[in-house]
């Protein structure tokens, strides 16, 4: 049988290793709620965060159609200065002259609308 002094100290020792535990346990606590809040906190910046960077890829976007328009132009610029047919046809096309024996083919842009299908009766 145990003596009274070792079962003291057996309860010392347990009533130690739960109060370790329990220390142990509030640490881990706290520190998880630290980390939840700070979570928190940077939550709405993440959300910015990735707004913005959207919002760069958008603009990006646009930026190379820009780039691609200016490129245009600039041939179109290109050609204006240096092609005098160029000009002329340019020049026919949007006053509606054509030379003799030539043939204007438009295209519309826009398909005509098809008539609606007959119903059956």
């Amino acid at each position: 049988m145990r003596t009274a002094h070792a079962k003291a100290e057996l309860r010392k020792r347990r009533e130690h290793d739960f109060w370790r535990a329990a220390n142990r346990s509030v640490v881990v606590l706290i520190s998880l709620a630290i980390l939840v809040l700070a979570a928190y906190a940077f939550l709405p910046e993440m959300r910015r965060l990735r707004e913005m960077k959207d919002d760069l890829a958008g603009l990006q976007k646009d930026l190379k159609v820009e780039e691609l328009r200016l490129l245009q132009q600039q041939r179109e610029e290109r050609w204006l200065n240096e092609n005098p047919e160029y000009v002329e046809t340019i020049a026919r096309d949007r006053l509606g002259v054509m030379k003799e024996g030539e043939t204007i083919l438009r295209l519309d842009e826009k398909p005509a609308a098809s008539p609606p299908a007959a119903t059956p009766q």
